[in-house]
């Protein structure tokens, strides 16, 4: 097995360990191109134990790389700042989010309606059964009532 970089093939170290330990089992070594202009063979002692080393450093970076992503996303959520495609209850104004009191109103429904017993499907019957579309105009889902339920931005609602 031929790979420009460890991390693009495998979830974590655990995964790594155990799908290149098939792979030898079954004779097939990996060999990482991207390692400083040198290649790392699975098929080799030395090479196994830095594939050890390696696949922990690659799973470090990724956990790193998520956890300040969350915190960036937590933070723009907070301090009510654009952070992807414009959530409902929201309008864009340059980088801040800015409610819409309409689409607020919306909100606090869903809770209310979830918060006396309906289910998020029937929340999403209700909704389309009387017309009202959601931010792009479409359906609403039990899928997308949860995500307005969880959403951090609507937690005081």
């Amino acid at each position: 097995m031929i790979a420009l970089k460890l991390d693009r093939l495998f979830r974590d170290a655990e995964d790594c360990l155990r799908v290149t330990r098939e792979w030898d089992d079954a004779g097939i070594a990996l060999h990482l191109v991207d390692m400083g202009g040198q290649s790392l063979t699975t098929s080799s002692t030395i090479g196994r134990l830095f594939l050890t080393m390696i696949s922990a450093f690659a799973e470090l970076e990724r956990n790193i790389c998520a956890e300040r992503t969350k915190a960036a996303l937590a933070h723009k959520k907070a301090n009510c700042q654009v952070y992807g495609t414009t959530p409902l209850g929201f309008t864009r104004d340059g980088d801040l989010l800015v409610p819409e009191p309409a689409e607020q109103q919306l909100i606090q429904r869903i809770h209310q309606m979830h918060a006396e017993g309906a289910s998020l499907r029937r929340i999403a019957e209700t909704l389309n059964a009387e017309g009202i579309t959601g931010k792009s105009g479409g359906r609403w889902y039990a899928s997308t009532i949860r995500h307005v339920l969880r959403n951090e931005l609507y937690e005081d609602k």
